[in-house]
């Protein structure tokens, strides 16, 4: 279970968890790895980084910061990818329904998670957003964040349960374009329908690039005010005279 513990890092001083909350990615420190060009990529399956092996079986936090193009485009384009339809994860942006998704699949492509995010007009229209997509290798499952606010976790859309902890197969990656031969999908080993590459549809910042932290599973919260933590305390105390 995903458990927050930022606030109590604030209250004893330490915490341990292999989620990592954050009120902005700065709270990560520097990417494992940076990647500022758009293509295709070696596969993530088997690759060790920052002192992190098998980097497609472990917590895994992306970032990337994208401008979001309004029209009629109903192809799935293709933000990044990784893997295939058996075992694979992709961020993708509709342009017609103005939604940014994360598939993930895996169970040799017969099990399927999904999360989406209803991107706003204001947001559409508002320039760069940053979006966050972080892998939790415990819960087998991808949560989705736009503008440090969550859209949820990938939920099993097929009858069969996700139980292979990889996000990512042996095909090739890609940034901006379909990168592998098979894009995580629809399951039943089926490819991402109507997938495409990014083209005009939306623009990657490159100067941020795709940031990966590996071994991380990031978990955006609110960052209490001091007031409020102190607030916190006095109803604490208040609480422990009237146990009394």
């Amino acid at each position: 279970m995903k458990t927050s513990i930022l606030l109590s890092a604030f209250l004893i001083g330490t915490a341990s968890s292999a989620t990592v909350s954050i009120s902005s990615l700065d709270d990560l420190g520097v990417p494992s790895e940076t990647i500022n060009t758009l293509g295709f990529m070696p596969t993530y399956a088997g690759r060790s980084l920052d002192g992190v092996t098998a980097v497609h079986t472990k917590d895994a936090t992306f970032a990337v910061s994208i401008d979001f193009n309004a029209g009629v485009n109903a192809n799935n384009g293709v933000i990044w990818e990784s893997g295939g339809a058996t075992i694979g994860s992709t961020l993708s942006y509709n342009q017609a329904a103005a939604t940014v998704s994360v598939h993930h699949s895996t169970n040799a492509g017969l099990a399927l998670g999904v999360v989406t995010h209803q991107l706003t007009l204001a947001q559409v229209a508002g320039g760069n957003l940053e979006v966050v997509w972080a892998y939790d290798a415990s819960e087998i499952d991808f949560e989705l964040f736009v503008d440090g606010v969550s859209s949820g976790t990938t939920v099993d859309t097929t009858e069969v349960a996700r139980t292979q902890n990889n996000w990512s197969g042996g095909n090739g990656a890609g940034l901006g374009v379909f990168g592998g031969n098979f894009a995580a999908g629809n399951g039943g080993n089926g490819n991402l329908l109507s997938i495409a590459n990014l083209e005009d549809t939306a623009a990657i910042n490159l100067v941020t690039g795709l940031r990966f932290w590996a071994g991380t599973d990031a978990q955006f919260v609110a960052v209490p005010e001091p007031s409020s933590i102190i607030l916190l305390g006095f109803a604490s105390l208040l609480a422990m005279r009237r146990r009394r």
